[in-house]
């Protein structure tokens, strides 16, 4: 009897230990995605190439997007483990007197075990749903991942654009100081008058003002581009041409390669997915969940073992996961419509980015060759018609101002092109293609 006794207790102990939550508990701890915060290792001069491989290597801010798809694999995991089974002990004692008992003994002890029975699909339906979400978030860090790039490389242009204003005002100062002595020449020939040199003097000093305020714009930039990709004390020149990328401005073939590419109606498409699978989650968790009952009980003095073996489930007479079922419908319902007005104004987007591109485009040829082309000849032509006493020093000073604003407006409207091109390779998705290239 004492072994029988110790052989059940011995069983229950093994039980309870395999339902501890740290008995078998996996060693999960990952060791963390080095990041890089200070930026002593990060280059001190990028390339576009090399800057958005730092983006998806050592960003910090991408490194906290792609974080959302391990919470979201998190939930594969819970929604892969089967519930527990429920272990119940209880201790009959005699007190005076054994009459009207339901054992003759001192005492009976009894141990039952419950195990929950997944037999209607409810694990399988959990599983897939969760792992729907995974396939949700990974595409919507998709669309994190394209705003991120095109923020950068829009800061990357106007970084390029900043050195060529800092080196266009650098050359016009230049200019200005060259012209400054021509002044200073003729005023001490007396062809010239002093209000001639006072005025040569303002416009260089002008200058130099706004050289410095181009390369302050240019510091203020950089800051930008190291908090966008949260590493704000790497502050990196840029190096590359700053021309156009040459993006199609087909409107079919872009779209074509939207509906194929652009994360924002991929990840509408997966949750219409995922609003099917939680559909398929609600139908299976209609049904109740019966329960294994399996239990023991036995008494000392006699000793007595009886068995029990049974079944429990809930009566599914008022609670039928109505309101699952209705919350599952209505997300099938939004998943629709939210997808179908996302193709709406994608679309709708899209057009208006290509109609801007071929403007912008248009606009910038047109400028070339009717503006920025003549430039030296008239530059020559004006400081020769000053030399020889043709023009007065402010027709000069004009022409002057007028070549700097023209090459500035240049730089302008190559901006305008590149971030209109930008805006179409986002929309049709496939600017994180070609920062992979």
């Amino acid at each position: 009897m004492k072994n029988t006794t110790m052989n059940i207790k011995t069983a229950i102990t093994l039980l309870l230990l395999l339902s501890c939550p740290y008995a078998f508990a996996k060693d999960t701890d990952k060791p963390p995605v080095k990041i890089e915060q200070n930026g002593e290792n990060l280059p001190k001069v990028v390339t576009i190439d090399e800057l958005l491989r730092i983006v998806r290597e050592k960003s910090p801010r991408y490194a906290a997007a792609l974080s959302s798809i391990e919470t979201a694999q998190a939930e594969v995991t819970a929604a892969d483990v089967l519930p527990n089974p429920t272990l119940s002990y209880g201790r009959y004692q005699q007190t005076k007197g054994k009459v009207g008992t339901q054992f003759d003994g001192p005492s009976q002890q009894q141990y039952n075990v419950s195990i929950p029975l997944l037999v209607s699909g409810q694990h399988g339906a959990r599983v897939d749903y969760a792992e729907r979400k995974v396939e949700v978030a990974e595409s919507s860090v998709e669309m994190d991942y394209n705003q991120i790039i095109r923020e950068t490389w829009r800061l990357f242009v106007q970084l390029l654009a900043g050195q060529q204003r800092i080196a266009l005002l650098e050359k016009s100062h230049q200019e200005l100081q060259q012209l400054k002595d021509i002044v200073t020449g003729r005023a001490d020939a007396g062809a010239a008058s002093q209000y001639d040199v006072l005025r040569i003097q303002q416009e260089t000093q002008s200058m130099a003002t706004r050289l410095e305020s181009a390369r302050t714009d240019v510091v203020g930039t950089t800051g930008q581009l190291g908090v966008l990709l949260g590493l704000p004390n790497w502050k990196p020149d840029v190096s590359g041409a700053l021309s156009p990328l040459g993006t199609p401005a087909d409107i079919n073939k872009l779209w074509q390669l939207a509906e194929e590419n652009n994360p924002a109606i991929e990840t509408a498409y997966r949750e219409s997915i995922a609003a099917d699978a939680n559909i398929e989650k609600a139908k299976t968790e209609r049904w109740p969940i019966p329960a294994l009952q399996v239990g023991t009980a036995y008494t000392d003095k006699p000793y007595g073992l009886t068995t029990y073996v049974g079944v429990a489930v809930d009566v599914p007479i008022f609670d039928r996961n109505q309101g699952g079922m209705a919350r599952a419908e209505a997300g099938k319902h939004t998943a629709i419509l939210n997808r179908e007005l996302l193709l709406a104004s994608t679309h709708q987007e899209l057009e208006r980015a290509v109609e801007v591109l071929k403007r912008r485009r248009e606009t910038l040829a047109n400028f070339e060759t009717q503006v920025l082309n003549p430039l030296t000849t008239i530059r020559q032509m004006s400081e020769d018609s000053y030399r020889f006493g043709k023009t007065s020093l402010l027709e000069l000073l004009d022409a002057s101002r007028s070549r700097t604003e023209i090459k500035s407006n240049y730089i302008d409207l190559l901006i305008g092109e590149i971030e209109a091109e930008l805006d179409a390779m986002m929309v049709a998705g496939t600017l994180a293609d070609k920062a992979k290239k």
